[in-house]
């Protein structure tokens, strides 16, 4: 017989007679009760911990997973931001007649900035400069799209005459920023990019320039005066909205020309929109000033003067948006 039964047939035969034996049994059975709990919760207890101990066995698997995976990408990043930045212009192969210096800073490994200079012939250089909307890896490949959309060998900068294959003519400005709009359209990229187009003689300093929706480029003139290219068109990939609205856009082309002294200066927003601790912007005035204080300057040392000083201004906190300055001077030769 068990000691739970055993109990309660004492109980049930002294009821009568024994009331303090009765009371002592009660207590006893509270015991007994509470052991059986008790012994349950323990059993329980264990259970829990062994779950517990398997549970953080598998988490510890998990991390360790994660943190190689996490490294790889990492890894792959860094190398990513290496080939993007390895696109960019060679400052020491500069096209004949021009000198050029550029600053890059992207707000992650990668960033959605882009741009370069190259000889279309033996008198035209392009200029670009791209900022497509977004930052990491997906700006990055449609910048990098973009990019390799541009390249001289690829027949999108020069025109071939139907009559005589051998006689290729330079796309203009807005016709090569036309063409952009209508290869990398938001419904196929779901991004827009911004974009400043520059042609130039590096003979005779003339240029022919649009942007789409880009800041300005700027000639700074050698006394000091800020000449603003402003003429353009809107932001690329937006032909799909333009289309129910607006019809067809006309990026307008500006003329110009610079001398020697003058330099030619391309930006992201990501330099005027740079931000410092307390949420103050970079600005254009301040961005002026520094570009008339330095205007003496060759261009390298200049670009490296107003991106210190923009470091300086956010006490070299990470940019929200990439940084981008290219700039360009007709040689001392010239």
């Amino acid at each position: 017989m068990k000691n739970e039964d055993l109990i309660r047939n004492i109980l049930q035969a002294e009821i009568p007679k024994h009331k303090q034996r009765i009371s002592t049994i009660r207590q006893l059975l509270e015991y007994r009760a509470k052991l059986h709990d008790s012994k349950t919760n323990n059993r329980l207890l264990h259970q829990l911990i062994l779950k517990y101990s398997d549970l953080e066995k598998k988490q510890k698997a998990l991390n360790r997973e994660l943190t190689v995976k996490q490294n790889l990408i990492e890894k792959d990043l860094v190398a990513a931001g290496k080939i993007q930045r390895s696109l960019l212009p060679n400052e020491s192969s500069s096209p004949g007649g021009l000198v050029i210096a550029w600053k890059f800073k992207p707000c992650q490994k990668v960033g959605g900035d882009i741009f370069n200079l190259f000889q279309l012939d033996d008198e035209h250089c392009v200029i670009y400069m791209v900022d497509v909307a977004g930052h990491g890896v997906p700006a990055a490949m449609v910048a990098v799209s973009v990019f390799q959309y541009l390249q001289p060998n690829c027949g999108n900068l020069m025109m071939t005459d139907n009559e005589n294959v051998d006689t290729r003519e330079i796309q203009q400005p807005g016709q090569v920023l036309t063409s952009l709009d209508q290869e990398f359209t938001f419904e196929r990229f779901n991004t827009f990019i911004t974009m400043t187009y520059v042609i130039i003689n590096s003979k005779t300093g003339e240029l022919i320039s649009s942007r789409a929706g880009h800041p300005p480029p700027i000639i700074l003139r050698k006394d000091g005066m800020l000449q603003l290219l402003k003429k353009g068109g809107p932001a690329l990939g937006t032909l799909d909205l333009r289309s129910v609205a607006d019809g067809s856009i006309e990026f307008k082309e500006e003329h110009s020309k610079i001398y020697p002294g003058d330099k030619l200066i391309l930006y992201t927003d990501g330099v005027n929109e740079y931000q410092n601790a307390k949420g103050e912007l970079y600005g254009n005035d301040r961005f002026f000033n520094h570009l008339k204080q330095l205007r003496d300057q060759t261009i390298e040392t200049l670009l490296e003067g107003v991106f210190n000083s923009l470091i300086v201004f956010g006490n070299n906190s990470e940019p929200k948006d990439d940084v981008s300055l290219l700039g360009l001077e007709l040689s001392m030769a010239e």
